[in-house]
């Protein structure tokens, strides 16, 4: 019997959560039964040499480029489906608003089930947020709409998406990856110069979403009250030059260190004293399943997914988001009382390899795949 051929649609440039989910879903899922393909999409004239593109090819995961002549080209919904006609595609699979958009405009042009899964939205602008209320609305259209957080899947439904459609899949994480081997000197070597303990790290793309500005003007307070930390921003985005400025204006220029992105940031992990996430929203973080899985204790905000992640007072600390101050107080705790911290990072390592392992995630989304050619429930 012919596999099932799944096209993925994915519109990144760093690989980032959804896309490392991407990528390990096509090394667990079961290949006697799937097929996966990855649909990647490209302006014209871009050069397709981005870090998500080379690990797909790295890893041997069949690739199609989908360019248009600008960023929201609507030919490019003529392209999947010539994608799908030849490799005989039997559902499309979109994972962000673009390729969900471009994604039900193909289903409409041409008759294939399709699937999203909704990662979290960022609406930092007007564009953004209207572009989040057409997402949800398009969403109703779906075959399946995957939410990786309770948040979502209550969004969806609060947009009138019928939860018959609806599945809660969390991210997950490929534990055997995350074991500690002691080595050290690579943070040294990415920062460019000797890191001073204990080192704060948060990992993310560096967009306002994700509230870098909040933990830098954080550990101002820090220094003010006298002790002495390092912080790690690890990743890159339209936030770098602000937060920069940011940095010089508050004299944190010895203390903060920007390196940019990493694709494997576990390395780092194992220098790191505390992961912090300052998030304004999430989705559900897989920075935090990575921390907890290196034995990193981690401060993050109350928002989003992360509560069903971080159990405040057991596996990590919650604060509120927009807070310096309470994430200044976080850190301040842990300074104060790092055994206890460390004692909820190893709770939180259990936890995640009890629910969050990713080949029990690969196996619910083959059900729903199977759910999906079955046709309408």
């Amino acid at each position: 019997m012919k596999p099932v051929s799944i096209l993925h649609l994915r519109d990144t440039y760093e690989i980032g959560g959804p896309g490392k989910t991407i990528l390990e879903t096509f090394r667990a899922i079961d290949r006697s039964r799937f097929q996966l393909h990855l649909g990647i999409f490209l302006r014209r004239g871009e050069t397709p040499d981005s870090p998500f593109i080379k690990e797909a090819k790295r890893i041997g995961m069949p690739l199609h480029f989908i360019t248009g002549f600008h960023q929201y080209d609507l030919r490019m919904a003529l392209k999947i489906n010539e994608v799908a006609k030849v490799e005989q595609i039997d559902i499309i699979h979109a994972h962000e608003v673009k390729s969900d958009g471009i994604a039900y405009l193909a289903s409409r042009l041409r008759p294939v089930p399709i699937v999203t899964t909704l990662h979290g939205w960022i609406g930092n602008s007007l564009k953004g947020r209207l572009f989040i209320a057409l997402d949800k609305r398009i969403a109703r259209g779906f075959d399946r709409v995957i939410a990786v957080s309770r948040q979502i899947e209550q969004e969806l439904l609060e947009a009138g998406v019928p939860q018959h459609k609806i599945r809660l899949l969390h991210n997950a994480i490929v534990v055997e990856n995350y074991q500690r081997k002691g080595i050290r000197g690579i943070l040294q070597e990415v920062v460019g110069r000797p890191v001073e303990s204990p080192v704060i790290a948060s990992v993310g793309r560096l967009s306002p979403e994700k509230g870098h500005a909040d933990l830098v003007d954080a550990i101002a307070l820090v220094k003010k009250s006298g002790h002495k930390v390092s912080l790690v921003l690890i990743g890159d985005g339209p936030e770098r030059q602000s937060l920069l400025r940011q940095i010089e204006k508050l004299g944190l220029q010895d203390c903060v260190h920007l390196p940019g992105y990493v694709q494997a940031p576990q390395r780092l992990l194992e220098e790191v004293d505390l992961m912090v996430l300052p998030s304004h929203t999430e989705g559900l973080p897989n920075a935090a399943l990575e921390a907890l899985l290196m034995e990193v204790p981690v401060l993050a905000t109350r928002v989003g997914g992360t509560p069903e992640v971080i159990t405040d007072g057991e596996t990590g600390r919650l604060v509120a988001p927009y807070s310096p101050s309470e994430l200044a107080d976080g850190i301040l705790e842990f300074l104060a009382l790092p055994e206890s911290w460390k004692q909820m990072a190893r709770r939180g390592k259990k936890m995640v390899e009890t629910h969050f392992d990713f080949r029990a995630r690969t196996r619910k989304l083959e059900t729903i795949y199977e759910e999906v050619l079955k046709g309408p429930t």
